[in-house]
This record gives C-alpha cells, structure tokens and sequence, in this order.
C-alpha cells in the first residue's frame, strides 16, 4: 500500500511541478466492473465494484490529464466440475489517463495504468471461500480507453475498457490478461 501511494503522490507531484498554466480539480468516482481474464472463453463475466479519487489537470481548452487512484472488483465466475466457482480479485488500480475534449461536454481518453494485486479468493457455490492469492501475480500492467459525458460542471458519466497487457495467472503457462469494461459517475470539486 505505501508503493501505491507514494506513486499518486509522485504523479500529483508532476502535475504540480508542470510548467503549464492550467486548472486542477480534484473528485470522486464510482460504478461497475465487468470482468473476465482472457483465457477462459466459456467463463462468465464477474460483475463488481470500482471506486475512488483523481485528481483533474486542464492542460488547455481540449487536453486534460487525470491520475486516479481505485479500488478495482475483477475476476471472473467459472464452471469446474459441474459447480460454479468465482474468483474475486480485489486491486489497487493507478491509471494515469489523457483527455481530449472535442466538444465542451464530451471527451476521450486513453493511457497506462498498473494494478497491484490486494487481495484473491475463490468462492465455490456452495462451498467454502479460500484464499488463492499465491496463484497471481502481484502486479499488472494495462492500457485504458474510454470516454465521458459533463451531465453538469461537476458530475460526469464515464465508461472504459481496460486491456490487460501482462500475465496475471502464476498458475500455469497459460497467459491469462485481464479484461475490464466499467461504467461510473465521477463528481469533481472545483
């Protein structure tokens, strides 16, 4: 927890530190995961919370960049032997994302994130909850896409996908990257 952190810190820092003449706002966030991890074609998707806090830096009149710091739901449900078993990852996810805004009221956005593994567990229908964490990577890295609507000044309606680039599974050698789409509302102080 101290590394992600000290990275929102380090990246609120460089917006501080730009040179560039711009506004900063800073907000809150929430909505829907659906997940799923690439390799498992006959899974279901998990369907979980996301949440958190950014913090908005207008660059110029089209150009925003926003770090944000979340609570990422992800995993997937999956069928193994006749029974129904979720695998609930739980991460701290930083991206670090660019906006363009072609209109005043709507924008695009893209950039990196990386996601630091907090927690993992399988929960069998019917069954006990174990702890599977030791079977995942501690990190991954990823690219976010997406785009938002200003309902008002202050309020914005978001969705995203965000593409796993790297390995999540320490499991087998089967590569196994996370999938990610989220709707939310975000609300930003001004």
């Amino acid at each position: 927890m101290k590394v992600v952190t000290m990275l929102f810190i380090a990246a609120v820092g460089l917006l501080y530190a730009s040179n560039v003449k711009g506004q900063t706002a800073f907000g809150v966030k929430a909505g829907v995961d659906i997940s799923s991890l690439s390799a498992n074609e006959d899974a279901k998707s998990r369907i979980s919370p996301h949440g958190g806090i950014f913090v908005h830096r207008t660059l110029n009149k089209y150009w925003c960049v926003q770090p944000e710091l979340l609570y990422s739901g992800e995993g997937l449900k999956l069928r193994v032997n006749g029974g129904e078993t979720t695998w609930a990852l739980s991460y701290i996810q930083i991206p670090v994302m660019i906006q363009f805004y072609p209109t005043k009221q709507v924008y695009i956005d893209f950039g990196p994130q990386v996601g630091l593994l907090i927690g993992a567990k399988e929960n069998p229908k019917g069954g006990i909850e174990r702890d599977i964490k030791t079977l995942f990577s501690t990190a991954q890295f990823g690219i976010g896409l997406g785009a938002g609507i200003k309902a008002t000044d202050n309020v914005i309606i978001y969705g995203r996908y965000n593409f796993g680039l790297t390995d999540v599974a320490d499991y087998d050698a089967t590569v196994q990257r996370s999938k990610v789409g989220q709707v939310g509302i975000a609300y930003r102080f001004d």
